[in-house]
């Protein structure tokens, strides 16, 4: 199995699932620069439906 980082190096168990501590960190900064994005779930309100709206129901 190869790291999920670089690709290149046999994961080590020690820094799994990456083949080093370097990779690891790389990776990181990767989520904390925002180059990595997980989708979040569609906004489902119907666009003439106020979500603020008290006396609007849940379809």
């Amino acid at each position: 199995m190869l790291c999920v980082y670089c690709r290149q190096q046999p994961v080590d168990p020690r820094w799994q699932p990456f083949c080093s501590e370097r990779c690891q960190w790389l990776d990181l900064s990767h989520w904390l620069d925002g180059d990595y994005r997980v989708e979040g779930p569609a906004d489902d309100t119907p666009p003439d439906m106020d979500p603020d709206d008290p006396e609007a129901t849940d379809l």
